[in-house]
């Protein structure tokens, strides 16, 4: 029984970090929408920052509830 609860917490784990990732994604394009370089540098560079955030975010919510 202990087997499959983990198994369940390792799956919403891993969905909730390819939504966490997707989101970020989506919210650094809309906000630089990149037409350079440079913009696709800092495309990358506010994508990573969003993504670090959400996941520390995700992180908190998932220690409240446990």
């Amino acid at each position: 029984m202990e087997n499959s609860r983990e198994s369940g917490a390792l799956a919403a784990v891993i969905i909730i970090t390819i939504i966490v990732s997707i989101l970020s994604g989506i919210l650094a394009w809309n906000l630089i929408e990149p037409q350079s370089f440079w913009g696709g540098v800092g495309f990358i560079i506010m994508w990573g920052v969003f993504s670090k955030l959400g996941h520390y975010l995700a992180m908190f919510i998932a220690g409240i509830f446990s």
